[in-house]
């Protein structure tokens, strides 16, 4: 098998996984409402986590117990607001692309960065052979 074969199928695996991953994500960002209700549950998590903490213990580290045990609300709370500062940057650029097209033009851009270079390398060695 070539190098240039490898690089090609290398390139493949990389663009169909990619694919596979893409179509399994969530397709968009959350609404107000859901935004919202995900702050709230967030912050009643810390909430009531921080008051069942003991008075012994100083408040800094019952802050910290507070947020670890509410990591899950707050990562999902997070993710909500990126996902839906991406749709609303993505409007209001009149972006119309689909989310399996961004993943093609990203996996395409990484692999010229990548496999391009790597590649002229491996053809030079084979030249010097």
């Amino acid at each position: 098998m070539t190098s240039g074969m490898r690089v090609t199928r290398a390139s493949t695996v990389l663009t169909i996984c990619l694919s596979v991953a893409v179509q399994a994500a969530p397709a968009s960002g959350a609404s107000a409402g859901d935004l919202n209700d995900l702050q709230g549950r967030w912050h009643q998590c810390v909430r009531d986590v921080y008051a069942g903490q003991s008075p012994k213990q100083s408040r800094a580290a019952s802050e910290l117990t507070a947020l670890d045990a509410c990591k899950e609300h707050e990562d999902a709370y997070v993710a909500s607001v990126m996902a839906s500062q991406v749709v609303e940057d993505e409007a209001a650029r009149g972006v119309a692309r689909t989310l399996t097209a961004r993943a093609k033009a990203w996996a395409s851009s990484a692999l010229a960065y990548v496999l391009d270079p790597v590649s002229n390398l491996i053809d030079r060695k084979a030249q010097y052979r």
